[in-house]
């Protein structure tokens, strides 16, 4: 049977068995024991599924344990060399295509640049274009594909599979685009557009073992910020990107959306780019130049300013860690993830954001994790994959 196949069925039979299935995805390679032990199957029933999943070829026997006592315990794994998933990424600047086997570990991945002369059409062509090397240099069919997980910026229509888009790409004309459409046009497999920050979330969810069930994510210190969310172990839906505007200073600085005091009018590349225009430190550069420069050429400008322009912009971490110190309390997190260009490449960025946010949470600083996560920058892209493969099953045991 293949993967797809099995993962697609509604039929009731195979629910449990799938239920199965997806604990030693999760928990593998595990022993018979180990399984009767966190399941509560019944021995004789265990044996049957097993040999069920052992027969279509969904799980393999996995070596053998301790021999140094009794009879050794068979060890059993899914297969992890037939089926994948493709994960897309579109970030404001950049594209990234990555392959992932079913515990979700990249095979290999293709990111490019998006720039203001990148159409649409090309963009498009382009992922399809990487989509079908990764299958011809892997020797994959589509049946080998069990879907696709794609993240953007939002706001997206997640039952339309448009991005619907306010103002986040150099590339024109992505107001309201069908992508997944676009994509099932040639390639028919399932596909789930999801926000970048909610799949971030689950990327590091997973990656910490499900162990924390309040978690925020925190993506800022570059053009935008955005939030995920666990809370009591599931994502918050919702469009991210009104976090952008938490009002943090009644009399503060005038965002883009009208108000004035938006964390986003502080923290985003814009605010620090206008504070330091108002220092007059970077008068030379001009709007045009800013909108073109990638996010690591704006990185390695900040980083060779002056001390003034070093303090400016660690000042903006204080305002960060006031609006995160008021998601902290919302959501009562107990494990916060911060990532970015800046907490990953402005020394002292993080650990000022950190500081601040620490100042307004003095009866629970105990209690908080603060981290840059486990996967890091490619936490979006294995989030939106571990998405679509955790949509084909029921609750688990």
């Amino acid at each position: 049977m293949l993967l797809k196949d099995f993962l697609e069925s509604r039929s009731s039979k195979l629910q449990e068995l799938k239920k199965l299935y997806q604990f030693i995805q999760k928990n593998g390679p595990v022993t018979k024991a180990e399984l009767m032990e966190f399941t509560k199957i019944k021995k004789t029933k265990l044996n049957r599924m097993i040999d069920e999943l052992l027969k279509n070829n969904l799980l393999k026997e996995y070596g053998i344990g301790d021999t140094s006592i009794g009879r050794p315990p068979t060890y059993y794994d899914v297969v992890l060399d037939k089926d994948y998933i493709i994960g897309i990424h579109i970030s404001r600047m950049a594209v990234e295509v990555v392959l992932c086997n079913v515990r979700y570990k990249i095979i290999e991945e293709e990111i490019f640049v998006i720039t203001s002369i990148h159409t649409l059409d090309f963009i498009i062509n382009k992922i399809k274009s990487i989509i079908r090397r990764l299958m011809k240099d892997h020797k994959l069919e589509i049946e080998n594909l069990i879907g696709f997980g794609f993240a953007t910026v939002g706001p997206i229509d997640r039952e339309g599979g448009m991005i619907i888009v306010r103002e986040p790409f150099l590339a024109p004309n992505w107001k309201n685009t069908p992508v997944v459409e676009m994509l099932q046009n040639e390639f028919p497999v399932k596909i789930m557009l999801e926000l970048a920050t909610e799949t971030a979330v689950v990327a590091e969810y997973d990656a910490y073992d499900s162990v924390h069930k309040n978690i925020v994510y925190l993506i800022a210190g570059a053009w935008g910020l955005g939030c995920g969310v666990i809370c009591n172990g599931a994502v918050l839906p919702g469009q991210n990107y009104n976090y952008e505007h938490m009002i943090i200073n009644f009399d503060g600085k005038l965002c883009s959306c009208g108000k004035r005091g938006c964390l986003i009018a502080y923290s985003s590349f814009n605010g620090i780019i206008q504070e330091l225009k108002n220092n007059k430190l970077i008068e030379e550069l001009s709007n045009a130049q800013v909108q073109q420069a990638s996010v690591n050429d704006l990185i390695e400008y900040f980083k060779q300013g002056d001390e003034k322009t070093k303090e400016i912009i660690l000042n903006t971490a204080d305002y960060l860690g006031l609006g995160l110190s008021n998601l902290i309390n919302i959501f009562q997190a107990e494990l916060i993830i911060l990532s970015g260009p800046l907490i990953y490449n402005f020394d002292g960025y993080f650990n000022r954001v950190v500081e601040s946010a620490l100042q307004n949470l003095k009866d629970r600083e105990n209690n908080l994790i603060f981290t840059t996560g486990k996967r890091k920058d490619r936490a979006v892209v294995v989030g939106a994959c571990i998405t679509l493969f955790e949509s084909y099953f029921p609750k688990t045991f």
